[in-house]
């Protein structure tokens, strides 16, 4: 289908090998390949979505939230985000969305898929699209390149649709300034804290903290585990077995001679005379002349560091006005082309761009350049290397999986082939500790699999693996015995917070019998305290960042009101009394109005278009199978 995009890739074949491709596509999630398999979870009006489609979509989701919170993402927290029913909706959205794209008659060319899959950069090398890369990548992935271009037409399609859907949506300006009001407004809050941790004298006794197990005994389940056996095909392990001869290391360096440049830079300081870009003439002169003035007192012999820290009005005053080295490019073109036909050390009279009055002074002048082939050599030879390397271990790898169809295979052939068969003990969802930072990313292979399943080749850290689950221990709840300490600690943590919430609950009753505020804190041990103005989105002072109490604070409008009970936060219970709410400064709506109704617009957008896919979702028929219901 495109044949023209082939034939125009470039000529170095980069075997880059990769467990999933990442589509840029967020709203997409993963790839919609042979849908039309036996296996389904749903279908929607009668087309079917695939138990691997879902598979795909669950372990992408998986990978997503390992990189938002790392090693605590535990079987816990994975039912907490029920991602099971992420990945299946996010299947039946994008159904919904394409058949109600077809319906519409919309349509994606060839020339757009091409566009589109050039300039994906993980198909490109060095700035262009690289053919042999793209067919390895999706070799990898078991794709061919009419399955991924199909599947790339369906994304362009699905964005076309999406964006005439949320064409219409709007933010006014009044929209934006109520935002900004609500979002910017401050408060101060007297306040007092029932902290737990206060209460020492608690200890429970045998028969609570039976009881305690008792009810809680699902929070202490064990996670799932599992052991694996596994090779690996480390591109180290063949660096005797390559060469690099001569005539590679010159076609590599004339194919890649812009790697080997280096563009002119300078390095610069700047003063900077704002001017608003709509300033009249008179301004305009106004603070030219100020420009003026301090550049003569630079070229008079005064450091140029201190009088940016005096007079510049850039963010780089701190720094003396220093800007760094940078390239012409990097700079807007007035500044630019002044700060490039400049020697060391001059200094220049006022230079005008969009930002106002600058002055600029040259520290110091890198002459574009190139180095020599002998010059880049080391460099071309090492990167030669690690491609051939790794294209080695993964033919290796290769070679391995296709011998590999039974469950005794792995041993069997590593044994013949005289290679090692590593075993793992029994690990959870954040992998074995052996494996250092490629742990998650191994342990998301392995409990994707049966047991005795023999994984894809899996590119982990630059290393090829193969993976084979061994035993599977499933979660279990374990006697109270072995647990009794985490028990003993967590019931006194229990009883702490169920005292300091009493306690606050007591004051509480005080304050609307009519005590005052002091007076019922002092019955109660605790001392008043206030917080000083703060912003929805500050961090409290003395208390940090607290969502319940900052919500409760900002619920009271009017001065001496106090919260209509305790708020617990992250610290222990509070009561709150409002001292003082003052409106935002008028005159900050105006620069931020702008980044203000850009986030508004795609919050709108968003909702605009999950609305309308779920009105279409009520009107579809959408069957999913019972061992994917909730």
């Amino acid at each position: 289908m495109l044949n023209v995009m082939r034939k125009q890739a470039g000529s170095w074949m980069i075997k880059v090998i990769l467990f999933a491709i990442v589509i840029v596509f967020v709203f997409w999630g993963v790839g919609s390949f042979r849908t039309q398999e036996a296996t389904k979870v749903a279908t929607v009006n009668d087309e079917i979505i695939s138990v691997a489609e879902y598979r795909r979509a669950y372990n992408n989701l998986i990978d997503q939230y390992r990189q938002r919170f790392g090693s605590s993402l535990n079987d816990g927290m994975i039912e907490m985000l029920n991602i099971k029913k992420q990945a299946l909706d996010q299947l039946i959205d994008r159904t919904v969305l394409l058949q109600e794209a077809k319906k519409l008659d919309l349509r994606v060319s060839d020339a757009e898929v091409a566009e589109s899959i050039m300039g994906t950069a993980i198909f490109q090398n060095n700035g262009s699209f690289d053919n042999r890369r793209y067919q390895s990548i999706l070799a990898q992935v078991h794709l061919t390149p009419e399955e991924f271009e199909a599947d790339q037409k369906n994304v362009l399609l699905g964005e076309k649709l999406t964006r005439i859907i949320t064409g219409a949506a709007k933010v006014s300006e009044a929209e934006a300034r109520q935002w900004y009001d609500w979002q910017n407004a401050s408060v101060n809050i007297d306040y007092v804290l029932f902290e737990p941790a206060r209460y020492l004298d608690i200890k429970p006794s045998a028969e609570e903290m039976a009881a305690y197990f008792t009810d809680q005994k699902e929070s202490y389940k064990t996670d799932p585990m599992v052991k694996v056996r596994y090779v690996v095909f480390d591109p180290d392990n063949y660096k005797d077995q390559i060469t690099v001869d001569e005539e590679e290391i010159m076609d590599y360096y004339d194919s890649n001679i812009n790697d080997f440049k280096t563009e002119k830079s300078v390095e610069a300081r700047h003063i900077l005379i704002k001017l608003d870009s709509e300033a009249n003439e008179e301004a305009d002169l106004a603070a030219k002349t100020r420009a003026e003035e301090v550049s003569k007192m630079a070229k008079d012999g005064q450091d140029f560091a201190e009088l940016a820290k005096t007079y510049s009005e850039g963010p780089t005053k701190d720094r003396g006005g220093y800007l760094g080295k940078f390239q012409q490019s990097q700079m807007v073109k007035p500044f630019a082309d002044k700060a490039f036909s400049m020697a060391a050390g001059e200094i220049s009279e006022p230079v005008k761009t969009q930002f106002g009055w600058h002055v600029i002074k040259v520290e110091s002048v890198e002459e574009a350049s190139t180095k020599t082939i002998e010059q880049s050599r080391g460099q071309i030879i090492d990167t030669l290397t690690l491609r051939k390397t790794q294209n080695l271990a993964y033919d290796k790898a290769e070679q391995f999986y296709e011998r590999c169809f039974e469950k005794d295979d792995l041993v069997n052939n590593a044994k013949a082939l005289e290679m090692a068969v590593m075993e793992t003990g029994s690990f959870s969802r954040q992998g074995p500790e052996a494996l250092g930072s490629d742990k998650g990313t191994f342990a998301t292979a392995a409990f994707a699999l049966q047991t005795d399943e023999i994984s894809d080749i899996q590119d982990i850290g630059g290393r090829y693996y193969l993976i084979q689950p061994t035993e599977t221990i499933e979660a279990a709840i374990p006697e109270m015995e072995v647990v009794k300490a985490r028990v003993e600690d967590d019931l006194i943590k229990k009883m702490q917070t169920d005292k300091a919430r009493s306690d606050a609950e007591a004051m509480s009753a005080d304050l609307r019998a009519g005590k005052t505020f002091e007076e019922s804190a002092a019955g109660h041990g605790v001392g008043v305290k206030q917080t000083g103005l703060f912003t929805r989105n500050a961090t409290i002072p003395e208390i940090g960042s607290d969502p319940k109490f900052t919500e409760a604070a900002f619920q009271l409008s009017s001065a001496g009101g106090t919260s209509d009970g305790p708020v617990q936060g992250s610290a222990g219970f509070y009561l709150l009394r409002l001292s003082e709410r003052k409106p935002p400064a008028a005159d900050g709506f105006e620069t931020e109005k702008d980044n203000i109704s850009g986030m508004l617009l795609r919050q709108k957008q968003r909702t605009v278009i999950q609305d309308w896919i779920d009105a279409r979702k009520s009107d579809s028929k959408v069957t999913i199978e019972k061992e994917y219901l909730e």
